[in-house]
């Protein structure tokens, strides 16, 4: 008797990988948890392999059993051993061990490991290094470091060029190297661990090209060297060809190179949840492979042929594009599924993703903790796990007709039948089948499905249907994820995908048949410069509306304490999801006593999950929880954000106010400041998306009931822009006068449709039992016609018998004429003025504040040397206990109105 039609099911028997890859990354989980030696993790290793060869002999079923905890045991040993294999010349060791200090002038001599790679206004060196050489002293070293070379004006972009760099060179470098990177607030992203997830020890700077002299040609691959020159070469052409955006999307999409992405361009797709597609990955390997298959098959008919030339060229793609986590991900699982094709002329996804995961983990076992390989690893397992089985079976369904192994119509509820049927039944196809066919019959099917069919349009809703299943599968998948490392949802992600996964492949196929063209016929190429650009352009402002709408990506809180078993309970509905999907056979005989019993704990099953998934996705988006608080109890903290300055104040009932928001330093004119709007912005993250958001998030807080600035330099307002678009704002307020304002602030306000509430010495209002005071800048002519600075707003925050004085950027003119005006300028703790800078906090201004602490807002190193060692001898003889937030990361100071509490993020002396 025939067999019913069966699926592949999530077993250890059919996919057995699976089972084993879980058992490896718990082996590797362990061995990052716990420190077990190399020598332990060897004896258990042998001793369990052993005595699963002797059970396996002889047939036991403990064998099974054993062979999943060797591949524990497995990982945990390969973990031990990559942990003890970082040497201690090591870069990342010499900054550990302190013969190497951050910022220090360093000399050091090695061989570019890769090719430059070039961005707007810099060059990027990876070094392998070979000697390494400060403050006198000199050893050899090991590791790669990632140096940046400036292109300050058109005389040192020269200079570079003269040296002729290229893979394979070695040089000596005069610049500065630092292991830390980022800034050190609590929910900050962690910098440092991302460099390390790239393969550097640690990343520098040199002034300028001078400071690089090639010291002649290391070894090198002559294959990867024509593959990075073929990708240098196809970059300069497409920047030569195509205007912004389509240059830029086309450099990212191809090559990985993301620098010459502008900020809107890149915003746009991350307001649409799409930034993806302009990241190598999955798809974008996938669809070079359908290509260079459809073209190895008009070459030969061998299957062998085939494959392997499809392999090699994907290789080399990986290769010349840095061989990024996603893009090695998915050409190992490419050659697993051809190599399983060309032995066993079948191969299942899930299990082809384990072989690729142990592959790569075996290889790499870090990248288990990187976010990329999570991201792209949960993308594939969605896929390949929830969406490819139920396309297989729905299209069963709607394919079904009479047969020896579905002699039966499927089992399923009247909606879904008719999805599958609209979907995937070939009315056409069966008229011809019927015509030539002995024994004739009828099926009856959706009158849909026969329309669809008739006028052909069911291809395309095919591929729409199965492209949002798709994204709404790895959306749910990557939910958690994506709130835990960028705190961001997009709802309008679905359509977005569709559409702009359409126009982005052309956009590709386009550029890369563009640069075809160019190799073969020249400037000829420029011809079809216009219709590229004009995809491009198009590509972009399909999704123009989406940064229009501030609800279209929605930034989310941390959950604190309950995050765990929060992410926990969603993921094992994901599974349940999975398992059910996996076990749902339409065509099963289900005649049976326990077959009723079956099915409805089938559909009880399906339908508990997605209710969890529903309420849990719910939840997890709009966090109805009130953020974290001392009550009764006045906080102020002082962020890390760099060469800036950035304050949380949290009063004791819970309202909050940012004071000043941090940013990058501009250098250039107030006149004109937004005139120009042709004007390139590279996609870089802003300090408010790096410091001051993150911390926000990891407290809880979504609603800011005040947002100040000091005054409207850069590194005081500039990351206003984004706090405004993500977070809820009760009131604005800033220093009454603006004539000496650039206006990052005010746009900022006006684009949240804000308004502006105008302070000036004397004004005041109280929160929660907390007063505040304005200080300065006062009104008066004198006033007005001093510096940008020294119009800096001036708080005075009383709670009890504490006071905290916030100064921004003051210098001695506007301190002597607080000294003049104010007779009682005392404060506990006091906001160090311009970040230490020898023009402010002077004896007589410290002489009347008194201060217990002083906190300095700064960057280490400072580019303009703050604080200045005679500020800082000022302080100290004013008794005044010094706190430094680029030694301290965050500083909090709290109080109930007689206490004072401090506290840091990093311990400091």
């Amino acid at each position: 008797m025939p067999r019913r039609l069966s699926f592949t099911r999530l077993s250890l028997f059919q996919q057995p990988l699976i089972f084993c890859a879980l058992a490896f990354i718990g082996g590797l989980l362990i061995g990052a948890r716990f420190s077990f030696p190399i020598r332990g993790w060897f004896v258990v290793a042998s001793i369990w392999w052993l005595a699963a060869s002797v059970c396996l002999l002889k047939r036991q079923a403990a064998a099974l059993f054993l062979l999943l905890g060797g591949c524990a045991v497995a990982g945990g040993l390969l973990w031990a051993i990559n942990d003890a294999s970082t040497g201690h010349t090591r870069v990342r060791k010499l900054f550990e061990q302190g013969e190497l200090g951050a910022g220090e002038p360093v000399e050091i001599i090695g061989t570019l490991n890769d090719s430059p790679e070039l961005a707007p206004d810099r060059i990027y060196l990876s070094i392998e290094v070979e000697r390494c050489a400060a403050a006198g002293r000199e050893a050899i070293a090991t590791g790669v470091v990632q140096i940046v070379v400036p292109f300050n004006d058109e005389q040192a972009r020269q200079a570079y060029d003269q040296l002729g760099l290229d893979y394979g060179a070695r040089i000596r470098l005069h610049g500065n190297l630092k292991s830390k990177d980022g800034y050190r607030n609590p929910g900050a992203p962690d910098f440092d661990q991302m460099l390390e997830y790239r393969g550097y020890d640690a990343s520098g700077w040199v002034k300028s090209p001078l400071g690089i002299e090639r010291l002649g040609a290391g070894k090198r691959s002559a294959i990867l060297a024509w593959l990075y020159r073929l990708r240098a070469r196809s970059i300069a052409v497409i920047l030569r060809s195509f205007k912004d955006p389509t240059s830029g999307v086309l450099v990212a999409s191809l090559f990985g190179n993301r620098y010459f992405l502008s900020h809107s361009t890149a915003e746009i797709f991350r307001a649409g949840g799409t930034l993806h597609l302009l990241v190598i990955s999955g798809s974008h390997v996938a669809m070079i492979a359908l290509v260079v298959l459809w073209l190895a098959r008009r070459l030969s008919r061998s299957r062998l042929i085939q494959y392997g030339l499809v392999m090699a060229v994907m290789w080399a793609y990986a290769l010349m594009v840095g061989a990024q986590p996603s893009v090695t991900r998915s050409v190992v699982m490419l050659n697993i599924a051809l190599i399983g094709q060309l032995i066993f002329r079948a191969s299942v996804g899930a299990n082809t993703l384990a072989a690729s995961a142990i592959v790569l983990l075996a290889w790499q076992p870090r990248d288990l903790f990187n976010p990329a390989f999570q991201l792209s690893f949960l993308t594939v397992l969605m896929i390949v796990a929830l969406t490819v089985p139920l396309y297989q079976r729905l299209k069963r369904i709607g394919e079904w007709q009479p047969s020896a192994t579905t002699p039966y119509p499927p089992r399923v509820p009247a909606v879904t039948r008719w999805l599958a049927e609209a979907l995937f039944w070939d009315e056409r196809k069966f008229q011809r089948d019927m015509s030539q066919a002995h024994v004739r019959f009828r099926v009856q099917k959706t009158d849909a499905a026969r329309w669809l069919n008739r006028w052909r349009l069911q291809p395309p809703l095919n591929w729409i249907a199965i492209t949002l299943f798709t994204t709404t599968a790895v959306q749910i998948g990557l939910l958690p994820l994506m709130l835990v490392h960028f705190h961001r949802a997009s709802i309008v992600s679905l359509l977005a995908n569709v559409v702009e996964g359409v126009l982005v492949s052309i956009l590709m196929l386009l550029g890369a048949a563009y640069l075809l063209i160019e190799a073969i016929v020249g400037a000829l190429a420029l011809k079809l410069a216009g219709v590229v650009n004009a995809v491009g352009w198009l590509t972009v402002k399909a999704s123009e509306p989406l940064l229009a709408w501030r609800k279209a990506s929605v930034r989310v809180p941390d959950w604190g304490e309950s995050s765990a078993m929060v992410y926990t309970a969603y993921f094992v509905a994901v599974l349940l999801l999975i398992v059910l999907t996996s076990e749902w056979n339409p065509f099963r005989k289900g005649d049976g006593a326990g077959d009723a019993r079956r099915k409805l704990m089938g559909r009880l099953g399906a339908a508990a999950a997605l209710s969890l998934l529903i309420i849990l996705s719910v939840l997890l988006v709009v966090h109805p929880f009130t953020p974290e608080f001392e009550r009764g109890r006045l906080s102020v903290t002082f962020l890390d954000v760099g060469q800036g300055d950035s304050m949380l104040l949290v009063f004791p009932q819970g309202r909050t106010m940012l004071l000043d928001s941090g940013g990058r330093i501009i250098f250039r004119s107030r006149e004109g400041v937004g005139d120009d709007k042709d004007v390139f912005v590279e996609d870089r993250i802003g300090i408010a998306e790096a410091a001051v958001m993150p911390y926000l998030w990891h407290r809880g807080i979504k609603r800011l009931d005040w947002i100040a600035a000091s005054h409207g330099d850069a590194d005081h307002v500039e990351g206003f822009a984004g706090i405004v678009r993500y977070f809820e704002i009760g009131q604005v307020v800033r220093a009454a006068d603006s004539s000496h304002w650039p206006d990052l602030f005010d746009q900022a306000a006006r684009s949240a449709q804000l308004p502006i509430w105008c302070l000036k010495k004397g004004d005041g209002w109280d929160i929660d039992g907390v007063r505040i005071e304005v200080l300065s800048p006062a009104s008066d002519d004198q006033s007005k016609r001093m510096s940008d600075n020294n119009q800096s707003l001036v708080l005075r925050v009383r709670f009890g018998q504490r006071s905290f004085l916030l100064t921004g950027d003051i210098e001695k003119q506007a301190e002597a004429l607080l000294v003049a005006a104010i007779d009682d300028l005392h404060a506990d703790v006091l906001k160090v003025a311009h970040h230490g800078s020898k023009t402010s906090s002077t004896a007589e201004f410290l002489e009347r504040v008194k201060p217990q602490h002083a906190v300095i807002s700064v960057a280490s190193p400072s580019p303009f040397g703050h604080p200045h060692a005679e500020v800082i001898e000022r302080l100290r003889e004013s008794n005044a206990r010094i706190w430094q937030t680029s030694k301290c990361g965050a500083i909090t100071i709290s109080t109930d109105g007689s206490d004072l509490r401090v506290q840091t993020f990093v311990k400091c002396e």
